[in-house]
């Protein structure tokens, strides 16, 4: 787990906010809080955008990091691994050549390979 999560975690227990040890599902109220304050966090990240204020936006990004690690503090996902795979991933997408849409998205190219989340979560269980 990363210095930042672990801080989430500290702060989730601190607090007494919903945490898990190993990956799984959270309960449906956990789960429509956590989705909430993405979509809020989200918002005030457009919102500093449109207003073009640059310290609105920092703080937008760093609320928007410190919920998601705390939903994945909540379904008990040490992401750490989960985005250094995906990262892995996303860099195939460039093998050999670089495919662009129209409005700028990286595309797959043609030697992508997916993440392999499955077998890192496998591995989460049980630890911590």
């Amino acid at each position: 787990m990363n210095r930042e999560q672990k801080m989430v975690l500290d702060w989730h227990e601190r607090f007494g906010v919903h945490v898990r040890t190993t990956p799984g599902m959270v309960d449906p109220k956990t789960r429509d809080l956590r989705i909430a304050l993405i979509k809020e966090e989200l918002g005030e990240l457009e919102e500093a955008g449109r207003l073009q204020d640059m310290t609105m936006i920092a703080d937008a990004l760093a609320d928007l990091l410190y919920v998601v690690y705390g939903t994945a503090v909540s379904y008990g996902i040490d992401i750490e691994p989960v985005f250094q795979e995906v990262h892995r991933s996303n860099m195939s997408k460039g093998d050999p050549e670089i495919v662009r849409a129209s409005n700028g998205k990286i595309l797959k190219s043609r030697n992508w390979t997916p993440p392999d989340l499955e077998s890192i979560l496998k591995s989460q269980n049980g630890k911590r």
